[in-house]
């Protein structure tokens, strides 16, 4: 399956905006095309980038490019000034995604009981149990969905993912031999959900499920334990880990490498700082937490951006 990154002209980005109804200026325009994504790591030339009103960097080696900007910058080239410029440059890449059509592969391994919606992409060598996979999901290679997993639309899942298989859970008896208590429950992606590859999502102990909420993104190596419940829009940094009936609430960030213990849970907006244990509940919603045991290093957490991390919406 071959896939494209698109090229793009100024006349694109113009008419997107206009679409968009995001208010404009334009300074040097000109017939601009095969405009490439770019940002300050790597100048390039017809580069499309995007200057915050905090940048103080320098802007050599930036030509035929376009630059989204919250003032005028005075460069030669093509300048669009608007009143946000990181969120409409984010907006804008859009038109630069991938076209990655949606198919079934035929090394594929899936369940006939498996049942498939509309636009959907299912990657080499993946294996799908008894499932419900709703439209326009896209699923690449080598991820394994056991049975009870249920994935709604427009969600992503990476390379190398597992979901929906057995946790551990068990008791010693009189004898010191170890019962286990079998896992049947299962796991529930809600809609436009983001997991980056080599995630693991344990499925639910009994009657309940594992459940990822609407929009929220998982990074790389992130485990989720059995019966966890992440609530919508939270972004998990890489190698996050959390255990068996935690519950994360909506717009909360968990930084990389963080973990959460059983039973745990964390209101709206949270912050937990990478490499942070938070070994307690918290109630209060729009803190900071950082270390090892995790404390509350600030409250009011829209009113900062801390390094590394987003600032919360506040509502």
């Amino acid at each position: 399956m071959q896939s494209s990154i698109v090229r793009v002209s100024l006349h694109q980005i113009e008419e997107f905006l206009n679409r968009a109804s995001i208010q404009y200026e334009l300074r040097n325009p000109r017939h601009l095309e095969d405009l490439k994504p770019a940002n300050f790591l790597n100048k390039i030339e017809h580069g499309f980038y995007h200057v915050s009103s905090g940048y103080n960097g320098s802007l050599n080696g930036i030509n035929n490019s376009v630059i989204i900007t919250e003032k005028w910058l005075d460069t030669e080239n093509v300048e669009i000034l608007v009143e946000q410029a990181q969120l409409t440059h984010y907006k804008v890449l859009s038109l630069f995604e991938e076209n990655i059509p949606h198919e079934i592969h035929p090394t594929a391994i899936i369940d006939k009981n498996a049942i498939i919606g509309k636009n959907v992409n299912i990657g080499a060598y993946s294996v799908i149990g008894d499932c419900v996979i709703e439209d326009n999901v896209n699923i690449q290679k080598h991820v394994i969905l056991e049975s009870k997993v249920i994935i709604k639309q427009g969600s992503f899942i990476d390379s190398n993912s597992c979901l929906g298989q057995k946790g551990l859970v068990w008791i010693w008896d009189k004898d010191g031999k170890r019962i286990n208590q079998p896992q049947l429950g299962g796991v529930i992606i809600e809609e436009d959900v983001h997991l980056s590859t080599d995630v693991t999502i344990v499925r639910g102990s009994l009657s309940e499920y594992t459940r990822v909420g609407r929009g929220s993104v998982l990074a790389h190596g992130t485990k989720i334990g059995h019966g966890a419940n992440i609530g919508k829009e939270v972004h998990m940094a890489n190698n996050v880990s959390l255990a068996g009936n935690t519950k994360i609430g909506d717009r909360c960030y968990l930084g990389s490498g963080s973990v959460i213990p059983s039973n745990i849970t964390l209101p709206r907006n949270t912050i937990v700082g990478a490499s942070a244990m938070v070994t307690k509940n918290y109630q209060e919603e729009y803190c900071t937490l950082v270390g090892v045991p995790a404390k509350i290093l600030y409250k009011e957490n829209y009113n900062k951006k801390g390094r590394g991390t987003p600032t919360p919406f506040k509502d």
